[in-house]
């Protein structure tokens, strides 16, 4: 589904990635962890352009995504993206938010659309708040629509970054078991996260970083249990 090929990225001088390669097929739940400037969120973001690689390449279902001629914006209709702060439109009820791509993209009929939404906020248990707005829900709460706004375009791959880290303790399950639920569902995922639990859990493939590179890689299992490089075995030891 996607093919990462010898990826770096600057940001002036500072070097954040440092030629990354992976691969990430159908089907997967590759959890990416690492310290905070390990560049795990700029791999992320570049994945959907929303970052601009400096050099390498980048394949998504087929297509190089980094090569200028490339429409970017219809790649990203088979790209979810689900970040830290929701990113949601305040002005707007949980409806229209969540119908607004959909709708205007021209992917289906207003009342298609509708009829979508009810059934995803349905899966994510909030029927309820469809004509509310995003003031008047919790941080969990606007997380779950988030993650429903971006299956209403039906995708083929979806990104999370750090899809908890701004939530209060409590939150942070509702929104993990809705991306656990996702996982079943055989969705392709790629999550930056801390959740160390849901990596160990719900990951097919762990991945960790540091100073820009994939230091380790592994089954979830393997990647806890035996880690093999000193730097995981230090970040481990911090976290677990």
């Amino acid at each position: 589904m996607i093919t990462v090929k010898d990826l770096h990225k600057k940001f002036e001088d500072n070097h954040v990635l440092r030629g990354v390669n992976y691969h990430v097929h159908q089907g997967e739940k590759v959890v990416v962890i690492g310290p905070s400037g390990s560049g795990k969120s700029t791999f992320l973001r570049c994945m959907n352009l929303l970052e601009t690689p400096t050099s390498g390449e980048i394949w998504v279902d087929g297509v190089n995504i980094t090569d200028s001629k490339t429409d970017i914006d219809k790649v990203r209709q088979h790209l979810g993206m689900v970040f830290q702060n929701f990113n949601l439109f305040n002005n707007l009820t949980i409806m229209n938010n969540i119908t607004l791509a959909p709708a205007k993209l021209g992917l289906m009929s207003k009342e298609e659309a509708s009829e979508n939404a009810l059934k995803l906020l349905e899966r994510v248990g909030l029927t309820e708040k469809a004509d509310a707005y995003p003031s008047q829900l919790s941080g969990g709460q606007k997380q779950r629509v988030a993650i429903v706004r971006s299956l209403a375009m039906n995708p083929r791959v979806m990104l999370f970054d750090e899809p908890t880290s701004a939530l209060d303790p409590e939150m942070v399950g509702e929104v993990l078991d809705v991306m656990k639920g996702l996982a079943d569902s055989g969705m392709t995922m790629v999550v930056v996260t801390h959740e160390m639990g849901f990596a160990r859990e719900v990951g097919t493939k762990v991945l960790f970083m540091d100073e820009g590179v994939i230091m380790e890689e592994n089954t979830p299992q393997e990647f806890f249990n035996n880690p093999k490089s000193p730097r995981l075995k230090e970040f481990l030891s911090k976290v677990l």
